[in-house]
């Protein structure tokens, strides 16, 4: 098992997927014309990591913005995500920060939680990045 690392650029977020402490961050921005590769590569080590049968996955996103193409992306992991807790019984510690005030970002990601059926924590934080 190994440690995923991408560094944020101005235009992609900070991601981070630790395999051996079940921990993922995706913090940042996320408008990139690459953000699909990002997020495929993301995905691709999170099927395998699901292949294991995981007991827990600690999950923590705090996306200031983030497009069309990026919001298509999100979906999908949180898509596979699910699939890693229902089909591995897995222990989901998820939350999901947004900044505080942003009632477009939160009802998105409300959206998310109640399309896919997820139970995750949703979270207004002061802006600090």
């Amino acid at each position: 098992m190994s440690v995923l690392e991408i560094p944020a650029k101005e235009a992609a977020p900070y991601v981070k997927f630790d395999e051996n402490n079940a921990e993922l961050e995706i913090i940042g921005k996320s408008y990139d014309e690459d953000v699909v590769m990002l997020f495929s590569m993301l995905r691709s080590k999170l099927k395998a990591f699901g292949q294991t049968g995981p007991a827990k996955l600690s999950v923590r996103i705090f996306l200031k913005y983030f497009n069309t193409s990026s919001s298509k992306c999100l979906f999908d992991l949180l898509s596979d995500i699910k699939d890693i807790q229902d089909n591995n019984n897995t222990e989901l510690d998820m939350t999901w920060n947004y900044v505080e005030g942003d009632e477009e970002m939160e009802e998105e990601i409300t959206d998310f939680k109640e399309s896919l059926d997820m139970s995750f924590e949703i979270k207004g934080v002061e802006d600090d990045m």
